[in-house]
């Protein structure tokens, strides 16, 4: 996702924010449950609740996307696009 704001991947970010919007709440609290188990696994943090941990990095996922997409939009300040850019990757 990151390498998309470059400007490349707008696709993928498409996909992903259309993935997520077809998904029920009960998809989406299942998809976190799975993702924040894979993430308690292999970054050993037993201590926090799966189901939390996947949520966050479901919607990081989503907004990143999301701003790939926005990112992308053509502009007509290229000073303005870069500072977004340069900003939003220092994060």
């Amino acid at each position: 996702m990151l390498r998309s704001l470059a400007g490349e991947g707008t696709a993928l970010a498409r996909q992903v924010l259309s993935a997520v919007d077809e998904m029920t709440p009960p998809q989406r609290v299942a998809a976190g449950k799975v993702i924040g188990q894979a993430l308690v696994e292999s970054d050993h943090l037993p201590d926090l609740k799966t189901q939390v941990i996947g949520e966050l990095w479901l919607r990081d996922f989503e907004l990143t996307a999301w701003r790939v997409l926005h990112a992308d939009r053509r502009s007509d300040d290229p000073a303005g696009r870069k500072a977004f850019l340069d900003a939003w990757t220092s994060v």
